[in-house]
């Protein structure tokens, strides 16, 4: 995502500045508008340019506190912005002009609150699309920008629900995508950033699927957070890098999941259980049954199964040697198509589209 800050508009410390930050620290590309720029310790926001030039940045969604929404309204319709999305305190709403409410209805709006403000929010934003309203996290804010920080997440969420639903309330089809074997090189348990390499066609093939119209989103387990192999920032380090790479390349994916949990955990995230597909459809406003999910992996074939989906398996990586036990016992469904790599089974799904 690319996304404009309105830090005129945001207290010191505050959540949605800090958390913002951390969105830079996750690889999204943060435009920072005004005063306050916040510290990305390496990946900080980069400031936006001034005037009439911010209109060539063409940001997805701006971001700022709730005080006055006309003015970040302003800077987003300046930049470009398709949506708004606000950190909304606890006087919210009682100071609102009708210029600041005119403000929200004009982009796609949404907001996060502190859980206690959240009963004084519904109240006096009567009439304001209430179920644009979520709740930061009940941890206190980081005490500098942090992209393992649950309000990071939250944010991250939010920003993605609020594009989603700009485009409309009509799902659209998703191609879920593991990372590691399938979008890049298997590397096994991948703590390094720098490990990261994208295997040969895959971002022209996700360009392609991009303009059929399909979403892109990746799905991965990440169990060496669980086994204390890695940090959980290590992986976000690695999603950033990977966001960047495929962004420097015209790709820009529309989410990331991934499971940080062992295998045993018994959670509802990691593949193969259908989870994270299920709050990707959710959450992106997506139809699964006109969705696919590509990996190296018989539990990435089964996965897409499980959620209503297709399954496509693929020979790069861990592939090969998955395609060979098809022809034993204990598959409980077979591939709806077996592919080289990424970008063949890109062109089948184009083909067929």
């Amino acid at each position: 995502m690319k996304l404009l800050v309105d830090g005129g508009s945001l207290s010191p410390a505050g959540r949605m500045g800090l958390a913002a930050s951390g969105l830079a620290l996750r690889g999204h590309e943060v435009l920072w508008h005004g005063p306050g720029i916040g510290d990305g310790a390496g990946r900080a926001p980069r400031p936006a340019p001034a005037g009439i030039r911010l209109a060539r940045e063409r940001a997805d969604l701006v971001l700022g506190g709730g005080a006055h929404p006309a003015r970040t309204a302003l800077a987003g319709w300046l930049g470009g912005a398709h949506g708004m999305v606000l950190g909304l305190e606890g006087s919210v709403g009682r100071d609102w002009r009708a210029l600041d409410r005119w403000a929200w209805s004009t982009l796609y709006s949404s907001g996060l609150v502190e859980e206690s403000d959240a009963e004084a929010a519904r109240t006096r934003l009567h009439g304001l699309g209430l179920d644009r309203l979520a709740l930061w996290s009940s941890e206190p804010p980081p005490a500098v920008p942090d992209a393992t920080h649950l309000d990071t997440e939250i944010l991250e969420r939010a920003c993605e629900r609020a594009l989603a639903r700009h485009r409309g309330r009509v799902s659209r089809p998703a191609v879920f995508a593991d990372r590691d074997g399938t979008l890049v090189v298997e590397r096994g348990y991948l703590s390094d950033p720098d490990d990261l390499e994208l295997l040969p066609g895959v971002p022209q093939a996700l360009r392609n699927l991009r303009a059929q119209g399909f979403a892109l989103v990746l799905v991965s387990n990440q169990s060496g957070v669980g086994r204390g192999l890695f940090p959980l920032s290590r992986v976000y380090q690695a999603m950033a890098r990977l966001r960047r790479l495929l962004r420097a390349r015209g790709v820009e994916l529309d989410a990331v999941y991934f499971c940080p949990h062992r295998p045993e955990a018994g959670c509802a995230c990691r593949k193969p259980a259908p989870g994270l597909l299920e709050r990707a459809a959710e959450d992106l406003v997506l139809d699964l049954s006109r969705s696919v999910m590509i990996g190296d992996k018989l539990i990435d074939v089964e996965t897409g199964h499980r959620a209503g989906a297709g399954g496509v398996l693929v020979r790069s990586g861990y592939g090969r040697d998955e395609e060979r036990r098809l022809a034993g016992e204990g598959v409980p469904r077979p591939p709806d198509r077996v592919c080289e790599d990424f970008a063949e089974a890109a062109r089948w799904l184009i083909e067929g589209a």
